[in-house]
């Protein structure tokens, strides 16, 4: 019986309908005080229902993903995620009831119930992610000083006689164009050209001790000046001790919300019962997310027609209990993860058992279809990558002696058989000058070659901005006692329509067996909407002393997912994925797990891990859980994670608090020197829920 009462796959008996429980003559009552198992009399009047009669099974529907009873208050959930590696990330979600009603009508062969609310809910998602991961690498960074003036007597044809000319362009790196991330030139600062006159005094100032290039402070600057301090770099072994990687993740919050109609019209005569049911919402969207479609979506989600499902008059009395599949049906409707709904209607029928029912697998049957459009997140990626530079020591020379110099005339190693070419920009003739017949040459050369100590920052980020857009899916279930048979399809309207079809059945007998199959192809995957396919099996065994041994096999294989960037580590982000699980759980409320997990990423190699779970659970308000990871070659998993839930009071809308605590585990491969480079986070979760 408690393994019934979980599944909720029998009925409510009219002597506990105030704690709804489940009883094993698969009936759900509809209200304390109604009539018995058949009303003969004449149809009545709408009358209104107090809340607290109501059993919440028949009335539980589900908006955006949360369940919502006839009657309920506001509720509030807050979830914080923190860690030292990421953003402070807090989640918040409303569901404030507007109003409610609920009305029957009973006699005449036909009962009819109908079930009204208004509601306004509001949540914070996801406007953009960025995961950005660095490594850090020791490095040699190599640069050069180099110097260079040649000035002498004008050697061109158009200059005047005594006059002095320079005969290297004037340029010099800008001090303030280097970038501090690169450490490389961006700019250069240039003064006279090849074969520009200077003055005498220009020419003398520069004979002066240690480069020069010009009279101080005067207006004719000439010769090279080329300081780069990053000409290029090496990895450094010897310091590849510093070598490590660093991962952040950051996200931006936005609100978003909308206001509801429910309705629900459930009628039941002698053969059988019918649940119909509409919601209606009008979501607040940002403005760049009004596109036509999305406007289309809104305006259609108010004028189609709202779901009927009648039954005809029945010359027997009406039945008022009703099997609980037909609520169960219309719940088990696949809607859309993390998406609003703008429009949902839809029916389920059931017939009414024609024999008792002394079993789950006894239930009839139920069979709910329906159509939803709504708005779902989609998200645009953006990949970038940049290498940056950060100096860890002073730059020193490489030269023995440190910086050459030396400056003179004729007598310097450059004047000696050395030409200078020079293109005419009008004839396009070029001209060559020796050194040696140039008058009165002077020349300066300086030279150095640099080393500094480093690390090469390389930097990729993956940022996910998130929109909202119009999205269309057809449902169905078929419900029993011990299965649920789910087909569904749908398009997502996108700039390119991502359409899909999909399937999945579950069943868990009273043999202890569970099965879950899934299947869905998608017309154009991407990394959020992709085919897959899913089988899990599992068997659980009654021991001789109360207690239960569960064993099982699951698989899970995305088919076409488009593939992350190499830097992006996440969990459970792999292509294929095995897992071996068995559990031990005793009547004293402790459980043992242990399991096997066996992938293949995307990269296409094979990890696999050994996890083992205890968990306590001290009474209905108290529980504790953890996991230990001793071994795992995955690339991202959770090495380790303790938590507890905690019930404030009895009462079944009493706040929960839950907390957990992880620490998580990145593995971004080998440096070129066989030098690990992994990352841990330890975070902190914790969720707190209440209904006022």
């Amino acid at each position: 019986m408690r393994l019934r009462s979980l599944r909720l796959t029998l009925s409510a008996s009219v002597l506990a309908l105030a704690a709804a429980a489940v009883q094993a003559d698969d009936k759900s009552v509809l209200l304390e005080g109604s009539p018995g198992a058949e009303d003969r009399r004449p149809m009545t009047a709408p009358t209104a229902a107090p809340s607290g009669r109501v059993v919440p099974l028949t009335s539980r529907f589900v908006l955006n993903g949360e369940t919502l009873n006839y009657g309920q208050g506001p509720t509030l959930e807050a979830l914080s995620l923190s860690g030292a590696s990421r953003d402070w990330d807090l989640e918040i979600s409303g569901t404030h009831p507007i109003r409610q009603s609920l009305h029957e009508r009973a006699g005449g062969g036909l009962y009819t119930r109908e079930q009204t609310g208004w509601y306004v809910q509001a949540r914070t998602v996801d406007r953009r992610r960025e995961v950005k991961v660095t490594r850090r690498e020791a490095i040699d960074i190599y640069g050069f000083q180099l110097d260079l003036t040649v000035t002498g007597g004008c050697f061109f044809p158009e200059a005047e006689p005594g006059s002095y000319c320079t005969y290297t362009p004037s340029v010099e790196i800008d001090p303030d164009s280097i970038n501090p991330d690169t450490l490389i030139p961006g700019g250069f600062i240039f003064g006279e050209d090849v074969g520009a006159e200077i003055s005498a005094e220009t020419h003398n100032a520069l004979k002066a001790e240690g480069f020069q290039r010009g009279v101080a402070g005067g207006e004719e600057i000439v010769g090279l000046s080329l300081a780069v301090p990053n000409s290029g770099y090496v990895a450094s072994e010897e310091r590849s001790g510093q070598n490590s990687v660093e991962r952040h993740e950051s996200v931006d919050k936005r609100a978003i919300g909308g206001i509801y109609r429910f309705s629900q019209t459930l009628n039941s005569n002698a053969d059988g019962a019918s649940l119909a049911r509409t919601t209606r919402g009008f979501i607040f969207l940002e403005g760049d997310e009004w596109t036509g479609k999305a406007a289309a979506a809104q305006l259609l989600s108010w004028i189609l027609p709202s779901a009927r499902a009648p039954l005809a008059l029945t010359e027997a009395a009406a039945r008022l209990s009703i099997g609980n599949n037909l609520f169960l049906a219309a719940n088990n409707t696949r809607l859309p993860e993390k998406s609003l709904t703008a429009y949902h209607a839809g029916r389920g029928y059931v017939a009414h058992p024609q024999k008792p029912i002394r079993s789950a697998a006894d239930t009839p049957s139920s069979i709910f279809n329906s159509f939803w459009i709504g708005f779902s997140p989609v998200r645009d990626i953006e990949t970038t990558s940049r290498t940056g530079f950060v100096t860890t020591g002073p730059r020193e020379s490489t030269l023995e002696g440190g910086y050459s110099f030396v400056q003179g005339g004729f007598d310097t190693p450059l004047a000696e058989g050395t030409s200078i070419y020079i293109v005419d920009e009008i004839s396009q003739r070029i001209s060559q000058i020796e050194l040696a017949n140039i008058e009165d040459l002077f020349i300066q050369t300086g030279i150095d070659l640099t080393r500094q100590d480093g690390l090469a920052l390389y930097t990729s980020s993956e940022k996910s901005s998130y929109r909202y857009v119009p999205h269309l899916s057809f449902s169905g279930n078929l419900t029993t006692g011990t299965s649920v048979t789910r087909y569904y399809a749908g398009a997502i309207l996108d700039d390119e329509t991502n359409a899909y079809v999909g399937f999945d059945h579950s069943y868990r007998g009273q043999n202890g067996l569970s099965l879950l199959l899934r299947g869905e192809h998608y017309s154009r995957p991407d990394r959020d909407y992709y085919s897959n396919v899913e089988a899990r099996l599992s068997k659980t065994v009654a021991l001789s002393k109360g207690g239960k041994l569960t064993f099982g096999l699951g698989a899970r294989e995305e088919l076409d997912r488009a593939p992350s960037t190499e830097e992006s580590v996440t969990l459970n982000d792999n292509d294929r994925t095995i897992d071996l699980v068995a559990s031990y759980q005793t009547t004293a409320g402790h459980s043992y797990a242990l399991s096997h997990r066996l992938v293949q990423a995307e990269d296409g190699s094979d990890d696999e891990s050994t996890s083992i779970g205890f968990s306590y659970r001290a009474s209905d308000n108290w529980s504790f859980s953890s996991q230990i990871t001793p071994f795992s070659n995955e690339d991202a998993y959770i090495a380790a994670r303790a938590g507890f839930s905690w019930r404030q009071a009895s009462r079944p809308n009493s706040p929960v608090l839950g907390v957990q605590w992880a620490s998580i585990k990145y593995d971004y491969g080998e440096d070129q020197f066989g030098n690990s480079l992994r990352e841990r986070e330890d975070t902190l979760l914790v969720s707190y829920k209440m209904q006022f």
